[in-house]
């Protein structure tokens, strides 16, 4: 369950990641106010308000942003095929913001992120201690 909150979390804080969601899940999806899966709906995964849910019935899932819209859907496995791959590409986005804009805490966010991915397995060792490097300049 720890890959799927940290997923949440990052799109959370990126939605432009959710295009990754769409190229991976392959299938359409129209943002859709929901009423939060109060029924019906068992909630897998939640951070910052985002949710990941299975249906009871149907078994397929769906992620809601943190005003209960979803964002993407598809079979569970297809979503955490996506998951895993969000969480990869999350670094490439990361990356973006420059370093010297990054305050003391955004920096050790970030760091907490970095090494998650390295306990899961998705960065390595060595990608791990170049970003370590650079965000401890602005700690």
């Amino acid at each position: 369950m720890g890959k799927e909150k940290i997923a949440l979390d990052l799109l959370s804080k990126t939605p432009e990641l959710l295009d990754i969601l769409d190229k991976e899940l392959q299938l359409p999806n129209i943002p859709t106010p929901t009423m939060g899966g109060e029924v019906f709906w068992n909630t897998l995964a939640e951070s910052n308000g985002w949710k990941m849910q299975q249906n009871m019935f149907t078994h397929h899932a769906r992620i809601l942003n943190s005003e209960n819209v979803r964002v993407a859907w598809g079979t569970v496995n297809g979503m955490y095929k996506a998951i895993d791959r969000l969480i990869a590409a999350s670094t490439k986005y990361s990356d973006k913001k420059e370093e010297s804009q990054l305050t003391p805490m955004e920096s050790m966010e970030q760091l907490k992120e970095l090494k998650n991915l390295l306990d899961m397995g998705i960065i390595t060792e060595q990608e791990y201690n170049e970003k370590k490097q650079k965000l401890m300049k602005y700690i």
